[in-house]
Protein backbone atom coordinates (compact mmCIF):
# COMPACT_ATOMS: atom_id res chain seq x y z
CA UNK A 1 0.00 0.00 0.00
CA UNK A 2 1.07 3.48 -0.66
CA UNK A 3 1.21 5.42 2.70
CA UNK A 4 0.03 9.20 1.74
CA UNK A 5 -0.46 12.49 3.55
CA UNK A 6 -2.64 14.98 2.92
CA UNK A 7 -1.65 19.24 3.68
CA UNK A 8 -4.88 21.02 2.69
CA UNK A 9 -8.55 19.77 2.52
CA UNK A 10 -10.49 22.21 -0.12
CA UNK A 11 -11.66 20.51 -3.46
CA UNK A 12 -8.37 19.06 -4.68
CA UNK A 13 -7.85 17.47 -1.34
CA UNK A 14 -11.03 16.67 -0.88
CA UNK A 15 -11.00 14.94 -4.12
CA UNK A 16 -7.79 12.90 -3.57
CA UNK A 17 -9.51 12.33 -0.27
CA UNK A 18 -12.15 10.14 -2.08
CA UNK A 19 -9.69 9.04 -4.57
CA UNK A 20 -7.33 7.26 -2.38
CA UNK A 21 -10.23 5.83 0.29
CA UNK A 22 -11.71 4.29 -2.99
CA UNK A 23 -8.46 2.16 -3.74
CA UNK A 24 -6.88 -0.76 -3.42
CA UNK A 25 -3.22 0.19 -3.72
CA UNK A 26 -3.39 3.62 -1.36
CA UNK A 27 -4.47 4.40 1.94
CA UNK A 28 -4.49 7.72 3.82
CA UNK A 29 -2.64 8.51 7.23
CA UNK A 30 -3.11 11.59 7.61
CA UNK A 31 -4.21 14.86 7.07
CA UNK A 32 -3.82 18.50 7.80
CA UNK A 33 -6.37 21.15 7.47
CA UNK A 34 -6.24 24.99 8.77
CA UNK A 35 -10.09 24.97 9.79
CA UNK A 36 -10.16 22.60 12.92
CA UNK A 37 -13.85 21.70 12.68
CA UNK A 38 -13.44 17.81 12.31
CA UNK A 39 -17.31 17.75 11.96
CA UNK A 40 -17.12 19.92 9.09
CA UNK A 41 -14.42 18.04 7.25
CA UNK A 42 -16.31 14.68 7.42
CA UNK A 43 -19.72 16.77 6.46
CA UNK A 44 -17.70 18.05 3.26
CA UNK A 45 -16.50 14.46 2.56
CA UNK A 46 -19.53 12.77 3.05
CA UNK A 47 -21.53 15.38 1.18
CA UNK A 48 -20.48 16.67 -2.31
CA UNK A 49 -22.65 19.24 -4.50
CA UNK A 50 -20.83 18.24 -7.69
CA UNK A 51 -20.19 14.49 -6.59
CA UNK A 52 -22.83 13.61 -4.58
CA UNK A 53 -22.90 11.68 -1.55
CA UNK A 54 -19.23 9.22 -1.12
CA UNK A 55 -20.14 5.92 -1.28
CA UNK A 56 -18.03 5.53 1.96
CA UNK A 57 -19.66 6.74 5.30
CA UNK A 58 -17.30 8.80 6.88
CA UNK A 59 -17.69 10.13 10.84
CA UNK A 60 -15.50 12.26 13.13
CA UNK A 61 -13.94 11.15 16.28
CA UNK A 62 -13.59 14.17 18.50
CA UNK A 63 -11.99 13.09 20.54
CA UNK A 64 -8.85 11.75 18.81
CA UNK A 65 -9.72 14.59 16.10
CA UNK A 66 -9.51 11.85 13.28
CA UNK A 67 -11.62 10.79 10.43
CA UNK A 68 -13.41 7.19 10.91
CA UNK A 69 -13.47 5.32 7.47
CA UNK A 70 -14.12 1.41 7.32
CA UNK A 71 -12.99 1.07 10.64
CA UNK A 72 -9.50 2.94 10.14
CA UNK A 73 -8.67 5.87 12.02
CA UNK A 74 -7.17 8.92 10.07
CA UNK A 75 -5.66 11.51 12.37
CA UNK A 76 -6.37 15.58 11.24
CA UNK A 77 -3.75 18.05 12.38
CA UNK A 78 -4.51 22.13 12.04
CA UNK A 79 -1.72 24.13 11.72
CA UNK A 80 -0.86 26.81 9.60
CA UNK A 81 2.62 25.82 9.32
CA UNK A 82 3.31 22.72 7.59
CA UNK A 83 6.33 22.01 9.35
CA UNK A 84 4.76 21.82 12.49
CA UNK A 85 2.93 18.86 11.59
CA UNK A 86 4.39 15.23 12.93
CA UNK A 87 4.43 13.54 9.40
CA UNK A 88 6.81 11.09 10.41
CA UNK A 89 4.94 9.58 13.01
CA UNK A 90 2.25 8.70 10.56
CA UNK A 91 4.63 6.75 8.30
CA UNK A 92 3.90 8.16 4.87
CA UNK A 93 5.46 7.32 1.85
CA UNK A 94 4.57 10.99 -0.02
CA UNK A 95 3.18 13.78 1.36
CA UNK A 96 0.54 15.75 -1.14
CA UNK A 97 0.46 19.81 -0.49
CA UNK A 98 -3.09 20.39 -2.30
CA UNK A 99 -3.03 23.89 -0.60
CA UNK A 100 -1.37 25.87 -3.56
CA UNK A 101 0.38 28.21 -0.88
CA UNK A 102 3.83 29.33 -1.71
CA UNK A 103 5.33 29.15 1.63
CA UNK A 104 4.70 25.58 1.56
CA UNK A 105 6.37 24.86 -1.56
CA UNK A 106 9.38 26.69 0.44
CA UNK A 107 8.18 24.45 3.45
CA UNK A 108 8.31 21.22 1.42
CA UNK A 109 11.96 21.20 0.58
CA UNK A 110 12.48 20.54 4.53
CA UNK A 111 10.48 18.18 5.30
CA UNK A 112 12.46 16.44 2.60
CA UNK A 113 15.47 17.29 4.94
CA UNK A 114 13.43 16.18 7.83
CA UNK A 115 12.87 12.46 6.09
CA UNK A 116 9.50 12.86 4.35
CA UNK A 117 10.17 10.60 1.27
CA UNK A 118 8.64 12.46 -1.39
CA UNK A 119 6.45 15.72 -1.57
CA UNK A 120 3.99 16.39 -4.76
CA UNK A 121 2.83 20.06 -5.32
CA UNK A 122 -0.75 20.49 -6.97
CA UNK A 123 0.20 23.41 -8.88
CA UNK A 124 3.25 24.51 -10.87
CA UNK A 125 5.57 26.79 -8.82
CA UNK A 126 8.77 27.98 -9.86
CA UNK A 127 10.61 26.25 -6.38
CA UNK A 128 10.79 22.30 -7.06
CA UNK A 129 12.94 19.78 -8.19
CA UNK A 130 10.83 18.89 -11.35
CA UNK A 131 7.38 19.02 -13.35
CA UNK A 132 5.67 15.59 -14.39
CA UNK A 133 2.61 15.60 -16.53
CA UNK A 134 1.74 12.34 -17.45
CA UNK A 135 1.53 11.62 -20.76
CA UNK A 136 4.42 14.09 -21.59
CA UNK A 137 7.14 13.18 -19.41
CA UNK A 138 6.99 10.64 -16.31
CA UNK A 139 9.72 9.07 -18.06
CA UNK A 140 12.30 12.00 -17.04
CA UNK A 141 11.58 11.27 -13.31
CA UNK A 142 15.08 10.45 -11.07
CA UNK A 143 14.39 9.65 -7.75
CA UNK A 144 17.64 10.14 -6.70
CA UNK A 145 17.61 13.97 -8.09
CA UNK A 146 13.70 14.31 -7.78
CA UNK A 147 11.77 14.78 -4.22
CA UNK A 148 9.78 17.61 -4.15
CA UNK A 149 7.88 17.27 -7.67
CA UNK A 150 4.75 19.24 -9.01
CA UNK A 151 2.08 17.91 -10.83
CA UNK A 152 1.39 20.98 -12.46
CA UNK A 153 -1.95 22.53 -13.08
CA UNK A 154 -5.55 21.04 -14.14
CA UNK A 155 -5.15 23.27 -18.20
CA UNK A 156 -1.96 21.97 -18.74
CA UNK A 157 -2.23 18.51 -16.89
CA UNK A 158 -4.59 18.05 -19.95
CA UNK A 159 -3.36 20.11 -23.06
CA UNK A 160 0.08 18.95 -22.68
CA UNK A 161 -0.37 15.53 -23.62
CA UNK A 162 -2.28 16.58 -26.66
CA UNK A 163 0.74 19.01 -27.62
CA UNK A 164 3.32 16.79 -27.41
CA UNK A 165 1.86 13.51 -29.28
CA UNK A 166 0.93 16.62 -32.12
CA UNK A 167 4.11 18.17 -32.27
CA UNK A 168 5.51 14.52 -32.51
CA UNK A 169 3.80 13.73 -35.47
CA UNK A 170 3.45 17.21 -37.58
CA UNK A 171 6.11 19.38 -35.61
CA UNK A 172 4.14 22.61 -33.96
CA UNK A 173 4.84 26.11 -35.44
CA UNK A 174 2.58 28.27 -33.10
CA UNK A 175 -0.51 27.30 -30.92
CA UNK A 176 -2.65 29.40 -29.09
CA UNK A 177 -4.86 27.97 -26.55
CA UNK A 178 -7.81 29.59 -25.14
CA UNK A 179 -8.97 27.99 -21.99
CA UNK A 180 -13.14 27.87 -19.89
CA UNK A 181 -12.74 27.36 -16.48
CA UNK A 182 -15.36 27.20 -14.09
CA UNK A 183 -15.94 29.38 -11.39
CA UNK A 184 -13.58 29.18 -8.40
CA UNK A 185 -14.09 29.94 -4.40
CA UNK A 186 -12.50 32.92 -4.60
CA UNK A 187 -14.60 35.31 -7.41
CA UNK A 188 -17.53 37.37 -6.25
CA UNK A 189 -20.95 36.08 -6.59
CA UNK A 190 -21.80 39.81 -6.93
CA UNK A 191 -20.18 42.74 -8.33
CA UNK A 192 -16.91 44.33 -5.97
CA UNK A 193 -13.90 45.94 -6.74
CA UNK A 194 -10.76 43.33 -8.03
CA UNK A 195 -9.60 43.75 -4.07
CA UNK A 196 -12.64 41.87 -2.70
CA UNK A 197 -11.81 38.70 -4.55
CA UNK A 198 -11.14 36.44 -2.09
CA UNK A 199 -7.47 35.11 -2.85
CA UNK A 200 -4.87 36.23 -0.17
CA UNK A 201 -1.99 37.76 -1.92
CA UNK A 202 -3.14 37.61 -5.49
CA UNK A 203 -1.57 40.52 -7.84
CA UNK A 204 -4.85 41.06 -10.18
CA UNK A 205 -5.13 44.96 -11.47
CA UNK A 206 -8.09 43.73 -14.27
CA UNK A 207 -11.30 45.40 -12.57
CA UNK A 208 -13.36 42.52 -14.53
CA UNK A 209 -12.21 39.74 -12.19
CA UNK A 210 -14.04 41.42 -9.29
CA UNK A 211 -17.54 41.14 -11.45
CA UNK A 212 -19.89 38.81 -10.84
CA UNK A 213 -18.76 35.12 -11.40
CA UNK A 214 -22.37 33.61 -11.72
CA UNK A 215 -23.54 36.23 -14.84
CA UNK A 216 -20.39 36.68 -16.84
CA UNK A 217 -17.72 35.30 -19.33
CA UNK A 218 -14.95 36.78 -17.47
CA UNK A 219 -11.66 36.86 -19.19
CA UNK A 220 -8.27 36.24 -17.38
CA UNK A 221 -4.94 35.42 -18.18
CA UNK A 222 -3.69 32.08 -17.50
CA UNK A 223 -0.36 30.28 -16.78
CA UNK A 224 -1.68 27.32 -18.67
CA UNK A 225 1.01 27.54 -21.58
CA UNK A 226 3.82 28.58 -18.81
CA UNK A 227 2.68 25.36 -17.07
CA UNK A 228 2.82 23.41 -19.92
CA UNK A 229 6.34 25.00 -21.06
CA UNK A 230 7.99 23.77 -18.09
CA UNK A 231 7.46 20.08 -19.58
CA UNK A 232 7.38 20.56 -23.17
CA UNK A 233 10.66 22.96 -23.62
CA UNK A 234 10.70 22.43 -27.39
CA UNK A 235 7.53 24.76 -27.78
CA UNK A 236 9.03 27.37 -25.88
CA UNK A 237 8.01 31.00 -28.01
CA UNK A 238 5.34 29.00 -30.24
CA UNK A 239 2.61 29.24 -27.60
CA UNK A 240 0.31 30.84 -25.66
CA UNK A 241 -2.87 31.27 -24.10
CA UNK A 242 -6.09 33.29 -22.76
CA UNK A 243 -8.69 32.11 -20.35
CA UNK A 244 -12.10 32.91 -19.72
CA UNK A 245 -13.30 32.16 -16.40
CA UNK A 246 -17.45 30.70 -17.13
CA UNK A 247 -20.70 30.33 -15.15
CA UNK A 248 -20.33 26.32 -14.70
CA UNK A 249 -19.90 24.50 -11.35
CA UNK A 250 -16.96 22.36 -13.30
CA UNK A 251 -15.57 20.31 -16.49
CA UNK A 252 -13.20 22.44 -18.64
CA UNK A 253 -12.48 22.57 -22.25
CA UNK A 254 -9.72 24.14 -23.82
CA UNK A 255 -9.99 25.33 -27.56
CA UNK A 256 -6.72 25.22 -29.50
CA UNK A 257 -5.65 26.24 -32.44
CA UNK A 258 -2.45 24.69 -33.72
CA UNK A 259 0.23 25.36 -37.01
CA UNK A 260 1.64 22.38 -38.07
CA UNK A 261 4.98 22.09 -40.03
CA UNK A 262 3.38 18.68 -41.48
CA UNK A 263 0.35 18.35 -43.87
CA UNK A 264 -2.76 16.25 -42.19
CA UNK A 265 -6.54 16.25 -42.44
CA UNK A 266 -9.13 15.97 -39.72
CA UNK A 267 -9.27 12.16 -40.75
CA UNK A 268 -6.20 11.61 -39.63
CA UNK A 269 -5.79 13.89 -36.64
CA UNK A 270 -8.83 11.86 -35.24
CA UNK A 271 -7.56 8.67 -36.40
CA UNK A 272 -4.63 9.30 -34.43
CA UNK A 273 -5.89 10.53 -31.37
CA UNK A 274 -8.87 7.13 -31.48
CA UNK A 275 -5.34 4.97 -31.54
CA UNK A 276 -3.70 7.12 -28.42
CA UNK A 277 -7.34 6.64 -26.56
CA UNK A 278 -6.80 2.67 -26.51
CA UNK A 279 -2.78 2.43 -26.62
CA UNK A 280 -2.98 5.40 -23.44
CA UNK A 281 -6.14 4.54 -21.78
CA UNK A 282 -5.69 6.17 -18.67
CA UNK A 283 -4.49 9.85 -20.68
CA UNK A 284 -6.87 10.12 -23.45
CA UNK A 285 -10.17 9.49 -24.48
CA UNK A 286 -11.91 10.36 -28.24
CA UNK A 287 -15.80 10.85 -28.30
CA UNK A 288 -17.42 10.84 -31.60
CA UNK A 289 -20.83 12.58 -29.98
CA UNK A 290 -22.30 15.88 -29.77
CA UNK A 291 -21.63 16.09 -26.23
CA UNK A 292 -21.45 18.79 -23.62
CA UNK A 293 -19.51 19.94 -20.82
CA UNK A 294 -21.75 18.19 -17.87
CA UNK A 295 -21.51 14.77 -19.77
CA UNK A 296 -17.49 14.54 -18.41
CA UNK A 297 -17.92 15.25 -15.01
CA UNK A 298 -16.66 12.25 -13.06
CA UNK A 299 -13.99 11.23 -15.89
CA UNK A 300 -10.32 10.13 -14.57
CA UNK A 301 -9.04 10.77 -18.31
CA UNK A 302 -5.91 13.75 -18.66
CA UNK A 303 -7.58 14.71 -21.62
CA UNK A 304 -11.00 13.74 -24.00
CA UNK A 305 -10.77 14.93 -27.66
CA UNK A 306 -13.84 16.01 -29.08
CA UNK A 307 -13.76 14.19 -32.12
CA UNK A 308 -16.78 16.19 -33.55
CA UNK A 309 -15.18 19.65 -33.29
CA UNK A 310 -11.98 18.71 -34.73
CA UNK A 311 -11.18 20.46 -38.29
CA UNK A 312 -8.03 21.26 -40.19
CA UNK A 313 -8.06 23.81 -42.23
CA UNK A 314 -5.44 24.51 -45.71
CA UNK A 315 -3.57 20.85 -44.35
CA UNK A 316 -1.49 22.70 -41.62
CA UNK A 317 -4.00 24.82 -39.26
CA UNK A 318 -5.76 22.01 -36.31
CA UNK A 319 -8.24 23.65 -34.33
CA UNK A 320 -9.27 20.87 -31.73
CA UNK A 321 -11.16 20.83 -28.66
CA UNK A 322 -10.16 18.97 -25.23
CA UNK A 323 -12.55 18.30 -22.23
CA UNK A 324 -11.67 17.46 -19.25
CA UNK A 325 -12.69 17.58 -15.24
CA UNK A 326 -10.77 20.05 -13.37
CA UNK A 327 -11.01 18.59 -9.84
CA UNK A 328 -11.91 14.93 -10.80
CA UNK A 329 -9.57 14.10 -13.48
CA UNK A 330 -6.41 16.50 -12.31
CA UNK A 331 -6.84 14.70 -8.69
CA UNK A 332 -6.55 11.67 -10.54
CA UNK A 333 -3.65 12.54 -12.10
CA UNK A 334 -2.30 13.66 -8.87
CA UNK A 335 -2.68 10.59 -7.33
CA UNK A 336 -1.24 8.34 -10.57
CA UNK A 337 1.97 10.70 -9.91
CA UNK A 338 2.02 9.62 -6.13
CA UNK A 339 1.88 6.03 -7.25
CA UNK A 340 4.32 6.60 -10.33
CA UNK A 341 7.28 8.30 -7.92
CA UNK A 342 6.60 5.87 -4.47
CA UNK A 343 6.94 2.70 -7.64
CA UNK A 344 10.09 4.14 -9.30
CA UNK A 345 11.40 5.20 -6.07
CA UNK A 346 10.83 1.46 -4.37
CA UNK A 347 12.49 0.69 -7.69
CA UNK A 348 15.57 2.07 -6.82
CA UNK A 349 16.10 0.93 -3.52
CA UNK A 350 15.35 -2.53 -4.65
Amino acid sequence: MIKIGLNGFGRIGRAITRIVLKSVDCQLNVINELDPDIGNATYLLNYDSIYGRFSEKISADEQRNALICNGGVIPVYSFANTEHVPWERHDIDVLIDATGVKANVLAAHRLIERGIPKIVITHSPDEVDTTIILGVNENEYDPKKHHVISSSICDASAIAPVLFEINKLWEIENCFVTTLHPWLSYQNLLDGSVSSVSSPGHYWKDYSLGRSSIMNLIPKDTTAAKATLKVLTELKGKIDAISFRVPTSIVSASDMTILVKNKTSTEEVNSHFKRLSEEKEDIFELIEECLVSIDHQGTNKSAIIDAVRTKVLNERMIKMVVWYDNEWGYSNKVVDIARLITKKSGDNHG
